[in-house]
């Protein structure tokens, strides 16, 4: 296990019992207990947990996003499996969105040197990926968001309108029956809205550990995407609300 996965997997260990024990955790995740302790530090600096005696409880996970290190350690085998089945949706020609996550990052590698598709994304990350192969890349303008490398803002909204595609790949931070796809902050959830609804067919990409999560900003209803791309561990309910609504649930 990865350092980053460790301490997410404390953060939930702490959210899901309430806290961390440094020594019952030192023999769960098979590493010394001035690791743990390391990782308490690590953790209580960025604002995911608070230490005490002998331990760590959690703050409230939805107070702060993630940021990109540390939700490229998370789930990183999912993803890369979500990715190579998404990439089956790429066309051969035409022009795609792929908003910023590191579900969508994990297309990069698939989207290189097509001399006859245009990729138009808000994503630092991708467009630095792409940017030196054959492969038209567009690179949206706008604030740059620290935390997910993303142009966002009324400057890349504006510059979207001027756009429209055959697929949007957009990815998500919560998954809810209730409430829909959902993402922390309102700003990244206007590009996803807009790159939507600039696209003839939307594909989300997410996997298991997003669903059964909401966030304070919706920016689509599941009846609003054509296909979702996700892992075997989604709760078979979820998938029987979206085939309800003529979502394609495709697993990987």
């Amino acid at each position: 296990m990865l350092t980053e996965e460790r301490r997410m997997a404390i953060v939930d260990k702490a959210k899901i019992e309430g806290r961390v024990d440094v020594v019952s955790a030192a023999q769960e995740f098979s590493v010394a207990v001035e690791t743990i302790r390391r990782d308490l530090e690590v953790l209580q600096r960025r604002g995911l947990m608070r230490r005490v005696h002998g331990g760590a409880i959690a703050l409230d996970r939805f107070s702060r996003e993630y940021s990109v290190a540390e939700r490229r350690s998370l789930n990183y085998e999912n993803k890369v499996k979500i990715a190579e089945i998404a990439s089956h949706y790429i066309p051969h020609s035409g022009t795609i969105f792929l908003d910023a996550g590191t579900s969508t990052e994990c297309l990069g590698p698939f989207l290189r040197d097509n001399k006859d598709l245009t990729v138009i994304t808000n994503s630092l990350t991708l467009a630095t990926q792409i940017g030196d192969s054959s492969t038209h890349i567009i690179l949206l303008s706008g604030r740059i968001r620290p935390i997910t490398l993303s142009a966002v803002g009324e400057l890349a909204l504006s510059a979207m309108e001027n756009f429209h595609a055959d697929i949007a790949f957009v990815g998500t931070n919560g998954v809810s029956t209730e409430i829909g796809f959902t993402t922390p902050d309102p700003d990244e959830a206007a590009m996803k809205r807009k790159m939507i609804a600039h696209s003839r067919e939307t594909i989300m990409v997410a996997d298991s550990s997003k669903f059964g999560k909401s966030c304070a900003s919706r920016f689509a209803r599941f009846e609003d995407v054509d296909r979702i791309v996700t892992d075997l561990g989604v709760d078979q309910g979820i998938i029987a609300e979206m085939e309800k609504v003529g979502v394609e649930v495709v697993l990987a």
